[in-house]
């Protein structure tokens, strides 16, 4: 097959993605704002949030708007938040790498199904960081989602592009034993690390979410995230953590807010790990466990 045609059609699919993930990264930031608040994201239609005048189209499109503007409302004062420029730019990256990924390959029904998991993946993240908040509509709603797109689309968890019945049970059956699995999981790890701090150590929130990625990624997925995501979370925050204590010196009340023991959200690094594990590493991650596994039966052979 001529080279420049596959270059044409790889360019053409990365740039594809980019938009239409741009695009819906905008949608996304009007789900970030409005959500936690209880607000519908269907109307009022985007308007100014300081002056409350409409926001029209050519103010709106995706990144160019942002930077057009400088970061500043055309009708008032009112700087826009770095957010909604990272959300549509990291958004964009995101679908890029997914239809690079999957459809050059041909593999249409994952690429479906990889971006609905990462635009709950991408949303969940923002929201938790912002808030400290997951909402159940992503949480326990994204578990059914998963639920029902294992059993009408079992590729999902590494079965057949035309699957027989029995492999859409088993898909099925594979997606709850992943929600099963990684939120009991976590719910113990949590409970155990409760006991011993004397206090709350990870919220309800984190183990619905960890139901939502199990039923999407299986346990393998699940319990990759969890240990992936405390050890993402640790690399990450500790340099925060001694930066701001530096930075704020003698000065107590700063302290207090960085100081070591301060509640920070864990979702967003679950969500960091689920994405990883599900575009990337699912391949290499589910070969590791099936090796313990193995070794495991090896040595335990009665068990």
């Amino acid at each position: 097959m001529n080279f420049d045609f596959l270059l044409e059609n790889l360019i053409t699919s990365i740039s594809l993605g980019f938009i239409l993930g741009s695009i819906v990264g905008s949608f996304f930031n009007v789900c970030v704002t409005r959500i936690p608040y209880g607000l519908s994201i269907i109307s009022p239609p985007s308007s100014c949030p300081s002056c409350k005048n409409k926001i029209l189209w050519f103010q709106n499109i995706p990144i160019v708007s942002w930077l057009l503007l400088k970061g500043k409302a055309s009708c008032c004062d009112y700087k826009i938040p770095r957010r909604y420029l990272f959300m549509e730019l990291g958004s964009g990256v995101i679908f890029a790498y997914l239809f690079y990924k999957f459809s050059f390959d041909g593999d249409l029904q994952i690429l479906f199904l990889s971006m609905i998991f990462a635009s709950i993946m991408i949303i969940v993240s923002v929201i938790d960081f912002e808030t400290m908040l997951i909402p159940d509509r992503f949480s326990i709603g994204g578990s059914f989602v998963g639920l029902s797109l294992s059993l009408f689309f079992p590729v999902l968890h590494g079965f057949s592009l035309n699957p027989l019945q029995s492999e859409m049970i088993a898909g099925l059956w594979t997606s709850f034993l992943g929600l099963i699995i990684s939120s009991s999981l976590l719910f113990w790890i949590g409970s155990i690390a409760e006991t011993f701090l004397k206090k709350e150590a990870l919220g309800q929130g984190d183990i619905k979410l960890l139901g939502c990625i199990g039923a999407f990624c299986g346990w393998q997925g699940g319990v990759f995230s969890i240990f992936g995501g405390a050890i993402l979370g640790t690399v990450l925050m500790i340099p925060v953590l001694v930066a701001q204590k530096i930075r704020c010196g003698k000065d107590q009340q700063e302290n207090e807010k960085f100081g070591w023991g301060v509640e920070i959200p864990f979702g967003p690094f679950l969500a960091m790990t689920a994405l990883l594990y599900f575009i990337v590493l699912k391949e290499r991650v589910d070969v590791w466990f099936e090796q313990v596994e193995g070794n495991f039966v090896y040595l335990f052979p009665r068990l």
